[in-house]
């Protein structure tokens, strides 16, 4: 274990050597996510009911067969992003109760 430990940690003071050298390239980027995120919510009943019935009445609105539950969770997620102020202050609310 210890020789294995030893050749590791020269590896590493290696490879920080050449991180620092004169030709090191810069330090590259993060890289940026392309795959998308998933979430799981669990929601009670009535809020689960309350959100079905409203992608129901949005896709009349729409004039279209169906709203995806997904669909309707990214649009409020972005008018969210978009107006923070009113679901702020409806999770200040929540907490007191």
């Amino acid at each position: 274990m210890t020789a294995q430990r030893e050749q590791r940690k020269a590896q590493m003071a290696a490879a920080a050597a050449r991180r620092t050298g004169r030709s090191a390239s810069p330090a590259g980027r993060t890289a940026i996510r392309s795959k998308p995120v998933r979430i799981t919510l669990d929601l009670s009943p009535e809020l689960y009911r309350k959100l079905t019935q409203w992608t129901d009445s949005a896709a009349v609105e729409l004039d279209v067969p169906r709203v995806a539950l997904a669909d309707a969770m990214r649009a409020m997620i972005q008018v969210t992003a978009d107006n923070p102020a009113e679901v702020l202050e409806r999770l200040r609310r929540d907490r007191e109760r």
